[in-house]
């Protein structure tokens, strides 16, 4: 931690650290998709044997799946055409931003006494995108940018199979880091505004005899950290989830949130992570998921402020 005492924290033990809760999530997701399987596999074997009691030949089925998919994959790209990049304009939030800039003294993330600190330049950022595919498609692109303070995610999904057991799902991540430097010892906690600007398309078709299914989840989370990290705060952007579904639209949304509160020391840096996670889930053979922050859209954080008391 002697970076903390002597500068901002380096570029590779932020990298580092911000990689561990992604991870323990894939870890952890993984080893419930897995341990399900077999129940999973079973199911579509007792599922098969009552198509062939029927005499419903299981292939002619999956004929039919194949076709599903074609259409599917064209409602997908007419989806995005329709809907990428068509956000409202930023005017409000670019002007709010540009008056504090004009009007907040320089180096105001130096705290002498109680007050509100402003940080417009996050200093470091990370990006990753994680998959599991059990012979679906699974796409994803991250990227964030310091100078825009914008953070970007793709995430797409489509399932395969039955749906009894084929999971397949693309988390990604980015995040930007702001700073803060107090002067004597207090509390603090961050105030985060930021904008969304996305698209989303969901399909699944679940019928009697397969269980098929899929999930859009997006969230914007903040934690501070001097000496440890803080709890996530985190802000439920988007969901939707469902087993017959055929649905697009845009996610469009300014807000604000705060982290929790924390006592910090003098004379230590205290770190803000801001971070966006989009993820996109789909079985079974058309269900198709994307969430989309990537091209003309994004996420934008243009500033941390920091509450001091």
């Amino acid at each position: 931690m002697e970076a903390l005492r002597t500068g901002l924290p380096k570029g590779e033990w932020l990298d580092r650290e911000a990689a561990i809760e992604p991870e323990k999530e894939h870890v952890e997701d993984v080893r419930a998709i897995k341990a399900y399987r077999d129940i999973g596999k079973r199911n579509e074997a007792e599922m098969k044997d009552v198509l062939g009691k029927l005499d419903i030949r299981f292939s002619e089925v999956e004929d039919k799946d194949r076709h599903e998919v074609s259409d599917v994959e064209a409602m997908a790209e007419q989806a995005k055409a329709e809907l990428s990049g068509q956000g409202p304009e930023d005017e409000g939030i670019l002007a709010e931003e540009l008056t504090l800039e004009m009007n907040v003294a320089p180096l105001t993330v130096v705290g002498s006494g109680p007050g509100h600190y402003y940080d417009f330049s996050p200093y470091h950022c990370w990006h990753r995108c994680y998959y599991h595919n059990e012979g679906g498609v699974t796409q994803g692109h991250s990227s964030c940018n310091r100078a825009s303070k914008r953070m970007q995610t793709y995430s797409r999904a489509r399932g395969d199979g039955a749906g009894f057991w084929d999971d397949n799902y693309t988390t990604c991540w980015s995040k930007l880091y702001f700073a803060f430097w107090p002067r004597q010892n207090g509390h603090v906690r961050a105030f985060v505004p930021y904008q969304t600007r996305g698209w989303f398309y969901i399909y699944a078709n679940d019928k009697w005899y397969n269980s098929k299914s899929a999930y859009i989840d997006v969230d914007v989370r903040v934690q501070l950290h001097q000496n440890m990290w803080g709890a996530y705060h985190k802000d439920d952007v988007f969901h939707i989830s469902s087993q017959n579904i055929n649905r697009q639209g845009r996610i469009d949304r300014n807000a604000t949130m705060y982290s929790g509160s924390m006592a910090i020391g003098a004379e230590q840096w205290v770190i803000a992570e801001v971070a966006l996670r989009s993820r996109a889930y789909a079985d079974g053979s058309g269900s198709t998921s994307t969430v989309d922050f990537w091209g003309t859209d994004y996420v934008h954080v243009p500033y941390v402020r920091f509450d001091f008391s």
